[in-house]
């Protein structure tokens, strides 16, 4: 399926890891920026650093930010974002977790936290893009108990996957899916009744360089952004896939010029409207794209549950 795109804006370095809040749409910039944009865009602070993603959590009061740079995850409220632009004594960030048993992070890449049962983050830990790769597969993936006496993180992987990369919860947060980009595969961590996470491929996919942003949608889907480096064609195609609860491979979904996609979001006030962020050819662009999500996807649950039958 090819859908049609509107582009949101534009901006002068590579975005990533869009969210909404209360109809904005938070992102970062790989310059130290974090954007919003509402009627236009604008820049609400300069973290410095490299922050390749953020997470916002469910009272809209903390902002939890995946810094590259600086190897570590920091935290701010989110209305300083808001107030610092007419109060420069506004205090700054300050380290969440910088590192894992006295040993530094290669550099967090992307952020998911948990809202309903767990209160937790969870966190990859990739470095720059080649640190960890299929000779050298050294990424991780944390856990950090919001709830805890100490924060401090929990290693799910340790060192041993190939740049593990875009993080998503299921929604009822038994299940966390970790794109592991190298391995062109999606992995997915389970949680057990004895309370521990054990983790397997969920999927395996072929052709294009491996999957980078997740998210799920309403019914519990899988949607997976199939990255390719861009090399200037104008027939380029950017490609999302949409996973079943089963791991199945459902449907494709053609992006026009757009195959370096790095973050997605639903929509929460408009579920059908899906948002990009898109560094193909240094647009660096935030895009909307209508997917036609909650016929699609109880048609394919019921034909899910229908294959699923015994005979």
């Amino acid at each position: 399926m090819q859908v049609t795109v509107e582009k949101i804006c534009s901006f002068s370095n590579p975005l990533s890891s869009p969210h909404e809040v209360n109809g904005d749409i938070y992102m970062v910039s790989e310059n130290g920026d974090i954007l919003v944009m509402n009627n236009e865009l604008t820049i609400d602070t300069r973290m410095g650093g490299q922050p390749s993603s953020i997470a916002i959590e469910r009272d809209h009061i903390l902002i939890y930010i995946a810094d590259m740079a600086h190897q570590s995850i920091t935290y701010r409220q989110l209305n300083q974002l808001q107030q610092q632009s007419n109060n420069q004594n506004q205090e700054g960030a300050k380290d969440f977790v910088t590192e894992y048993e006295g040993m530094p992070f290669l550099g967090p890449n992307q952020i998911a936290i948990s809202y309903n049962n767990l209160n937790a983050l969870f966190f990859t830990d990739s470095g720059p893009f080649g640190e960890t790769n299929v000779e050298n597969p050294i990424g991780s993936v944390f856990m950090v108990d919001l709830d805890g006496q100490e924060i401090k993180p929990t290693a799910l992987a340790y060192r041993c996957l190939a740049h593990p990369s875009g993080l998503a919860l299921s929604h009822d947060e038994k299940s966390l899916f970790v794109s592991e980009t190298c391995e062109n595969r999606i992995i997915r961590f389970v949680l057990t009744n004895a309370g521990i996470y054990a983790f397997s491929v969920y999927h395996q996919f072929s052709g294009r360089f491996g999957p980078t942003a997740l998210v799920i949608s309403q019914s519990d889907f899988l949607y997976v952004a199939r990255f390719e480096f861009s090399v200037g064609n104008e027939n380029e195609m950017g490609l999302i896939s949409v996973l079943n609860p089963q791991g199945q491979l459902l449907e494709n979904i053609l992006i026009p010029g757009s195959p370096e996609i790095t973050g997605m979001c639903f929509s929460l006030i408009k579920p059908t409207h899906l948002y990009l962020t898109d560094n193909s050819n240094r647009s660096n662009r935030l895009i909307k794209c209508v997917i036609p999500l909650e016929d699609k996807d109880e048609e394919k649950k019921k034909k899910d549950k229908d294959s699923y039958k015994v005979k």
